[in-house]
């Protein structure tokens, strides 16, 4: 085992609440400044970064992983060096042919020592992190029974259940798997039965586990045929029940959910680009009170987000709002990392990012942001593609 899970693998789940408790309100300044960039293994001025998925980290850990589809691989990284340990087996999808339906690797994410990561057709691929940081072996293929990729993903670490959603139109289901014995326990089909809301349509957004609630919290693109209606709903971990929906998530097509302080969920709205109404669906960005099922925020300054984060150190949440456009006859978006004051719901700044950025994720124990650019862009130094790091300035526990 390598000598980072010996130890801390024994802190990995119940830190979480601790340090979710730990805000404190101080005054708020400066947002982010550019704090270097992580070269990736096979990126090269040959091959150069087209195409990428999620990023995420770990901060128990001090690890983060992001889902590098032109090398068709997920690559791991040290949040303390920012140098990239090493890299998955070239097993996945790549930049799908017929687009994000049949690309992969998908979503990817850090549970203890393994990583866990979406791929197409329909798979979850599990891989040892403590056998190999370089190499991790896979351990498993999960497959979860549908025909196009297995996208958005969270883990609940107190029932150890992993949740992932075939998130696509046409049949869109979220699958709920043990992590001990890597089989699906429950399958939460969307098509408007049992409870479910109908999302045959648009499909499913983002899934995020909420551990105040212990509730699947997962976003629900389009009602129906209704473009312009949105909702969440949660989830039961250990049944797959809906024990609430909540509704007027309206002009913004949900995408992914980061949560925030109290109660509260940042949800993404992600309209795509050219939006289907530029009127209707200008950007905007929702907070709800999971707690109480209502919204408590429509931030109009930023928008167009796939990936959304939460820095519990210096009280933000930051978007990547790849399809953020500053006018309803803007002819190209204007691709920007959004900062928003949670306790305030204030919006902060749009930070420059580049074409198609559209993942961000934070580590708080070092108050970094991580942006993947893809490639040619300035804030690269000169690499063809990278993961951009800013510094978080300010905020409320510096």
């Amino acid at each position: 085992m390598h000598a980072r899970f010996a130890a801390v693998l024994g802190l990995v789940v119940l830190p979480t609440v601790a340090l979710a408790q730990q805000v404190t309100p101080a005054a708020s300044a400066v947002t982010v400044r550019p704090a270097g960039v992580i070269a990736l293994p096979g990126i090269t001025d040959a091959t150069p970064l087209r195409s990428f998925n999620q990023i995420s980290v770990n901060p128990f850990l001090q690890l983060g992983a992001i889902s590098n589809r032109t090398t068709r691989q997920v690559d791991v990284f040290d949040t303390l060096t920012n140098q990239v340990f090493g890299q998955t087996a070239a097993v996945f999808a790549g930049p799908g042919t017929n687009g994000l339906p049949t690309s992969g690797p998908d979503g990817a994410l850090i549970i203890g020592r393994e990583l866990w990561a979406g791929d197409y057709p329909s798979t979850v691929r599990v891989f040892d992190l403590g056998e190999s940081l370089t190499n991790p072996p896979e351990i498993a293929d999960i497959n979860t029974g549908g025909t196009l990729r297995a996208g958005s993903l969270d883990y609940d670490p107190f029932d150890h259940i992993f949740a992932v959603a075939n998130n696509n139109v046409g049949k869109a289901f979220v699958s709920l798997i043990d992590t001990h014995t890597k089989e699906i326990r429950q399958r939460l089909v969307f098509d408007g039965t049992n409870g479910t809301p109908d999302a045959h349509v648009g499909g499913t957004g983002g899934i995020l586990y909420d551990y105040r609630l212990n509730r699947f919290v997962i976003s629900i693109t389009s009602l129906g045929t209704d473009a312009t209606k949105g909702a969440v709903v949660l989830v039961d971990p250990r049944t797959g029940a809906i024990t609430k929906t909540i509704l007027g998530l309206d002009g913004c097509m949900p995408s992914t959910m980061a949560e925030g302080p109290g109660a509260e969920i940042l949800v993404g709205c992600d309209p795509g680009f050219p939006a289907p109404d530029p009127v209707v669906f200008a950007p905007r960005t929702y907070i709800i009170d999971a707690r109480a099922g209502r919204i408590t925020a429509n931030i109009r300054q930023v928008g167009g987000e796939d990936f959304v984060a939460y820095n519990i150190r210096d009280g933000r949440y930051y978007t990547a709002s790849r399809d953020y456009f500053t006018s309803p006859t803007a002819t190209t978006t204007t691709p920007v990392l959004g900062v928003i004051d949670a306790r305030t719901h204030r919006w902060l700044e749009n930070v420059a990012t580049g074409f198609n950025s559209h993942s961000v994720a934070v580590d708080p124990l070092t108050n970094r942001i991580y942006v993947p650019l893809l490639s040619p862009n300035s804030l690269c130094n000169g690499l063809p593609g990278c993961v951009a790091v800013f510094q978080s300035q300010g905020g409320y526990n510096q």
